[in-house]
């Protein structure tokens, strides 16, 4: 716009002066032709310097006005040539921020690829020591199930006391070694033979008959007869209680009228012991209730004993029970003789296991699986070891 409107100024002063040669030429012809024409010509002129000073005015205004326009275009224009640079800048440090974030993310996956590949390659290694293992020893698997047959035979032998379950779990973990056929595992072999032999040498004992001949006696006591009733109905004071009339009687008639008062509560007779034996003494109704039940309390104490092969208490329980009977009940009843005869048999019962305290063959069987997993672990090539993890600060 500056280039166009610049030129303007020369041609306005080239109009401005053909316009007076024109007037100049006016006027000498004017002058030719009379002075009428003079002042036609003074106001053609007047006009024409007006009508020049008016453009020249206007071209100059506008001229003013093109050049104040250009100058706030050229503000304008360097105020978004400053701006486009300021975001040229921070588009730049942007980029270069995001270019730096890009280096370092790639470098970040490219450590995260080497430390993937390395785990790879370790879970590959310890996949095929695995596999090598399971493949170049299966007596491993052997020699496990034969040790799990021996722990649960010492389990049933000593927990539970189940003799024969412990016997035939052993004998299964004989069998299981046998199949292998490794002469190495005769020992083993020969340490489970030993313990089947020490088990079943245990005295067979059955507890549970004794348990039910136990209670069985137990429900006998309500039937045993008491030593406490073989007394007769007659009192032991034979004297006579009538009261005499006399006056001199005075103290003999107050004892037999509290003698006769007393008798209304309390009445002693006699028993038919003979001389030569000791006399048990007497109990009360409530008394002989209670002794019956204590006395089938001994004998649950003492079938529980028997379950636990517990021999102290087993013994304890029917000395107390046998003491009692021969105490307070007849001793010559039939039922009495039957129930000690059965007590005295019981008590020459051993209720006690006398069970290894340990099994040979738990050690061995120990030793021969560590020695077969360590020559399997040593025989496979040892796995790379797992890089360390990245970290970040």
């Amino acid at each position: 716009m500056t280039d166009s409107t610049t030129p303007s100024a020369p041609a306005e002063q080239h109009s401005n002066g053909s316009a007076e040669k024109e007037t100049v030429t006016q006027t000498s012809s004017v002058r030719q032709g009379g002075r009428a024409g003079v002042a036609l010509g003074a106001i053609a002129i007047a006009l024409v310097i007006a009508l020049g000073g008016g453009l020249y005015y206007h071209g100059h205004q506008q001229v003013a006005s093109q050049k104040a326009l250009v100058a706030q275009l050229q503000s304008q224009i360097d105020a978004l040539k400053a701006g486009q640079s300021k975001e040229d800048d921070r588009l730049v440090s942007s980029q270069s921020a995001l270019t730096d974030q890009l280096k370092s993310t790639e470098q970040k996956l490219d450590e995260q690829r080497l430390q993937l590949s390395s785990q790879s390659a370790t879970l590959e290694a310890l996949q095929s020591r695995v596999t090598t293992i399971a493949a170049s020893d299966a007596k491993v698997w052997h020699l496990s199930e034969a040790d799990f047959l021996v722990k649960m035979a010492a389990r049933k032998l000593w927990i539970e006391q189940d003799i024969a379950t412990a016997v035939n779990m052993l004998k299964s973990a004989d069998k299981s070694l046998a199949e292998l056929n490794d002469p190495s595992l005769s020992e083993v072999r020969q340490a489970i033979i030993q313990d089947i032999n020490a088990i079943s040498g245990v005295s067979q004992v059955d507890f549970d008959g004794i348990a039910l001949t136990l209670n069985e006696l137990s429900d006998q006591i309500m039937n045993l007869p008491s030593a406490s009733t073989d007394w007769d109905n007659t009192p032991i004071s034979k004297e006579s209680t009538e009261v005499t009339t006399e006056l001199k009687d005075w103290r003999q008639n107050l004892q037999k009228s509290w003698r006769n008062f007393m008798s209304e509560f309390i009445t002693i007779r006699s028993r038919n012991v003979p001389e030569n034996e000791l006399t048990n003494p007497l109990l009360t109704p409530d008394q002989d209730t209670y002794l019956r039940e204590n006395l089938r309390l001994k004998l649950l104490i003492a079938a529980r004993a028997v379950s636990r092969h517990q021999g102290a208490i087993y013994n304890q329980s029917l000395e107390s029970v046998s003491t009692w009977v021969r105490a307070y009940f007849e001793p010559d009843a039939a039922s009495t003789k039957a129930f000690l005869a059965q007590l005295d048999e019981l008590s020459q019962q051993s209720v006690s296991l006398d069970l290894p305290k340990t099994l040979k063959s738990l050690p061995l069987l120990d030793a021969a699986i560590k020695a077969r997993s360590q020559n399997a672990l040593q025989s496979t090539p040892a796995a790379a070891p797992a890089p360390a993890a990245n970290q970040e600060g």
